[in-house]
């Protein structure tokens, strides 16, 4: 199988061992595309001959994409690999609605999807849809076996209006627990934040799956403090309440575990252990290439030539 891969540089999270581990399984051409290149899209898209290759992968500012449904219609073989579909369900988010518009328009389409409960609901709308867990770059990301002096940490974004539920639930618990608010720079400096962090507060309140973020925390040696998807999310994540994540449902059960942590420090850090293994054996990105590959060799179901030709016929009539 011949393959392009169209991927954002720069990207965080960095998925370029997606990309590597995919190319031992086919023939990978991976072209990376600054957001300059992403900003006239079109005429990147109109300089290649994507009869070429058997996939055409976009991973992708979808911000861009959306605006070249046109173009795209006519690409065989055109598969998405789309981190953030999620804020398609949430009413705060500017991108509220507008995924399904656009899959409407490519029909032929098959989109990688990171959420297990996203993925269904997309197809339960007519999309040709795979779930991909999202994962974590194992090269920059790690145990590095340092005294850990935060006990209670989360880094990462509040402002965005998707945020709002997961910035109420963090603030409160900085207010009343003591949890440390962090931003840094990607690479090193964040692999060396989390390595500081004993109990890593995750809260994706509202955003339907899980973020890059608890994975990356798990790598690190964190213990994670997850906010319960529900609906089949987590088994199909495999994570195990107690044995490689500890979840809460609202502020009263993350009060409970967290005591429960403080209390007996040897069950918390076999808890964190278990968690670094599993990101470790199935969450990055080298070791996600295998399933990528699976579901890429699937056949297409969906016939690109017929929705072209179907296309093509009612042009023709329109002209008579």
């Amino acid at each position: 199988m011949k393959i392009l891969v169209l991927s954002s540089r720069p990207r965080e999270p960095d998925n370029h061992l997606l990309w590597k581990g995919l190319a031992q399984h086919a023939d990978v051409d991976v072209r990376y595309v600054d957001k300059t290149q992403q900003k006239e899209l079109g005429v990147l898209l109109d300089s290649l001959d994507f009869a070429l290759y058997d996939r055409v992968v976009l991973d992708l500012l979808f911000r861009y994409v959306r605006l070249h449904a046109r173009r795209l219609s006519r690409v065989p073989g055109l598969v998405f690999y789309e981190e953030d579909a999620c804020q398609e369900f949430i009413p705060a988010s500017r991108w509220c609605g507008k995924f399904s518009a656009f899959y409407r328009k490519v029909p032929h389409a098959r989109v990688f999807f990171t959420g297990h409960r996203v993925a269904r609901q997309f197809e339960a709308m007519g999309v040709d849809a795979q779930f991909l867990a999202k994962g974590y770059n194992r090269s920059s990301l790690y145990v590095q076996n340092v005294p850990r002096d935060i006990e209670l940490g989360f880094i990462g974004r509040l402002g965005s209006d998707a945020y709002q539920e997961r910035r109420q639930f963090l603030k409160g618990i900085e207010a009343t627990c003591g949890l440390q608010i962090m931003r840094t720079e990607p690479g090193a400096a964040y692999c060396e934040a989390l390595n500081r962090i004993r109990f890593f507060v995750s809260a994706d309140i509202g955003l339907g799956e899980y973020m890059a973020k608890n994975f990356e925390a798990m790598a690190c040696g964190c213990l994670l403090f997850a906010y319960r998807q529900g609906g089949g999310e987590e088994q199909a994540l495999g994570l195990e309440d107690g044995v490689n994540v500890l979840l809460f449902d609202d502020q009263q059960t993350f009060l409970a575990r967290l005591a429960q942590a403080r209390d007996d420090a040897q069950w918390a850090g076999q808890i964190a252990a278990r968690g670094a293994q599993f990101a470790r054996e199935h969450l990055d990105y080298y070791s996600q290439s295998d399933r990528f590959y699976q579901l890429l060799s699937v056949p297409m179901t969906r016939s690109f030539k017929l929705s072209y030709f179907k296309k093509v016929i009612r042009a023709i009539i329109g002209r008579k």
